[in-house]
């Protein structure tokens, strides 16, 4: 995933208010469209997809 895709603006800071699982160190959850991505901070590897957090 391109790095402009996964900056401080798309991160997810509250992720238990969404009922997601604490992230892993050197991972973060981030929002994209109606969906929420765990993501790999440093290579932008998708781990994880939830489907429909937002609508």
């Amino acid at each position: 995933m391109p790095r402009g895709w996964y900056g401080e603006q798309y991160r997810i800071l509250d992720w238990w208010e969404y009922g997601l699982p604490e992230p892993p160190y050197g991972y973060d959850w981030v929002r994209v469209g109606r969906d929420v991505l765990l993501i790999d901070s440093y290579t932008g590897r998708i781990v994880q997809v939830v489907r429909m957090v937002f609508w």
